[in-house]
Formats: C-alpha cells, structure tokens, sequence
C-alpha cells in the first residue's frame, strides 16, 4: 500500500520436481491462452459465480477483487496514481463493482478510507451483494503513525470503523504488520485479532514478507486467514544495499520472491489471499504474461486459498479478461 518499502531474498539454486512440474504447466497455459484466443473465447453468461474456496462461514470466490486502483495506489508513480483516482469517480467505482458481480466475482477487499465509506453506502444501495474483507490501515486513522503503540492504536480505531459494515474478515494492514516485524513488536497484533474476534469477524494478517507468516505461525495465534503478497515490496533502501550492494529508485520487484511466499502459503494450513499476483502491473505486457502469471499463483497456492487483483478498465475489459482466465485454468 502507500507505505509500502523494501527487502531481499535469493532465488532457489536449482529446480525441484515441483518447480519442473510449473514449468510444464505454464508451458501449457500458454499454449492453451493461444488457441483460445485464436478461437475467440468468450468469459461464461454474466450471473455465473466464479469457482469458489471455503472462508469460515462463507464461500469466496477464488479471485477477490482488489482496491488499490481505485484509490490509486499504482504502485508505479504518482502520475498513474491520479489517473487512477480521476478515472474512478464515485458512480464508476460503484458499477465497476456491480460489473464484478455480474461477472461471478462475489468478493471485494478494501481499506475504509472516507471515500470507501461513501462507495461502500451507495453501492449496497444499488444493490451490490458481493462479500467485503477490510484491510485495516492505520494511516487511514493517522498518517504519522510510525512507533508502534501508534500504528496498534490507529489500527484499532480503523477496526472500530469498519465493524459496524459487517465485513466477512478484517485484515492487519500489511505496511503495518511488516512494520512491527522490523521493530520486534509483532506481539501487538494479538490485541487486534482478539478485537476482531470480539466483534465477531474473521481476522486476518496481511504482510509482504513470509517470515512473518513463519513468525505468526510459530507463536500459534488464532488468526483466521492471511493476505499473502507475492512481492516483498516493504523491504527499505538500506536492505537492499545490505545484500545487494546497491539502492534501487523507487519500488522493486524481485522475481525470486514469488516462489518463497508460495512456498509458505502452502506449509500454512489457514486459507491464504495471495495478492499482486502481476506484480502490480508489471506482468500485464501481454495475455500470455497476464495467464501465465495466473497460472503460477494457482499453481503456488493451496486448492482452498484465493487472489486478490487489482483491475483498472478504463482501456481495456480487465473484468471480462481475468474472470475467463480463471474460469479456463479453475474448472468448475
């Protein structure tokens, strides 16, 4: 999110028999993007619920649909990030969610900054059904927030915002659960899931590092899910410089990283949410990087887990275009 930073990993030294089995699966998604554009495929009749996951209580389809372009979080720069804003006004973000729905995605995940709040009204009283996991930022509370009594105290008052709207989970901010890590305060989450239990919803605990989710794990807590990100895109200047030798402009990247987050969503038994599964646009250079892309998320997350995408169609059917391909690679 806005405050996202940085770090680093290495990539794996050699190709494991799971590794070898990806290749040849994306060898053949491609191959089957191909025929199927050639032939002019179509996305199912619009009303046709995308292939779903458990979740608790509820059933989630297995691509939720994302928040950051609607609020322009480009993750790119800041001129993307005001054409994003500009282009979803109120009235375009309230049928773009109708349009998802429409399409069988039947969740949404969001922060609940003031502008959501109006969205969120007006689009239930359009008539929109789909499901909403919060992800609970702390900078929505207080933008200064950096010691961690003050993110733990911002992230409690945006719980307090959100509860009311009956969301199905609420979510730790990742930019402030990464936070903690780096200053050995973890611990403090516990008081937010035991707030979100309290309230009677799901809680949840999204980071960019898979450590964390080792962490969590070790310690035994009693969160319900995870969000997951494919990219440790919190890592800061000076971790790079550490392990690489170098300082990058900007946010990075690393394409050793997906592999090590989708190793650990798979040792983990709680449903996890796997988002910038493209790498936060930067995997979209054609269909077949964007299939290709989804297939390694499928392939390295659990049957029982879901992702999370960000979609901005203002030049193109994004809509249409990424519910076929879960459809084609996640039969019903």
């Amino acid at each position: 999110m806005s405050q996202s930073r940085r770090r680093s990993e290495k990539p794996p030294a050699a190709l494991s028999p799971f590794d070898k089995s990806r290749r040849d699966f994306l060898k053949g998604a491609a191959t089957a993007a191909a025929g199927l554009m050639a032939a002019g495929a179509t996305a199912s009749p619009a009303g046709a619920l995308l292939p779903t996951v458990p979740f608790g209580p509820h059933r989630i389809s297995k691509m939720i649909v994302g928040s950051n372009p609607l609020y322009g979080y480009s993750h790119f720069n800041g001129l993307l990030d005001q054409l994003m804003v500009e282009y979803f006004t109120d009235d375009r973000t309230v049928q773009f969610l109708l349009d998802c729905e429409k399409s069988g995605i039947n969740t949404w995940q969001s922060n609940f900054k003031e502008r959501t709040r109006t969205q969120y009204r007006r689009m239930r009283e359009a008539g929109c059904k789909v499901n909403w996991i919060c992800l609970a930022d702390p900078w929505d509370v207080n933008r200064k927030a950096q010691a961690p009594e003050e993110i733990q105290a911002a992230m409690m008052e945006a719980v307090n915002r959100a509860a009311p709207h009956k969301p199905i989970g609420i979510a730790h901010h990742g930019g402030g659960t990464d936070l903690l890590f780096r200053q050995g305060r973890l611990d403090l989450i516990q008081t937010f899931i035991n707030k979100v239990h309290d309230l009677g919803y799901m809680a949840g605990i999204s980071t960019h590092n898979p450590r964390v989710v080792e962490a969590v794990e070790e310690k035994g807590w009693k969160n319900d899910f995870y969000m997951t990100c494919f990219y440790r895109v919190t890592r800061l200047p000076e971790d790079f410089e550490k392990e690489w030798g170098v300082v990058p402009v900007g946010e990075t990247y690393l394409a050793s990283d997906p592999p090590l987050m989708g190793k650990m969503i798979r040792q983990v038994s709680k449903p996890c949410l796997g988002f910038k599964i493209l790498a936060a646009g930067r995997k979209c250079e054609s269909p077949e990087d964007i299939r290709a892309a989804f297939a390694f998320a499928f392939q390295n997350i659990k049957p029982t887990d879901a992702v999370i995408v960000g979609m901005f169609p203002k030049f193109s059917d994004h809509i249409r275009a990424n519910t076929a391909i879960v459809r084609e690679l996640i039969p019903a």
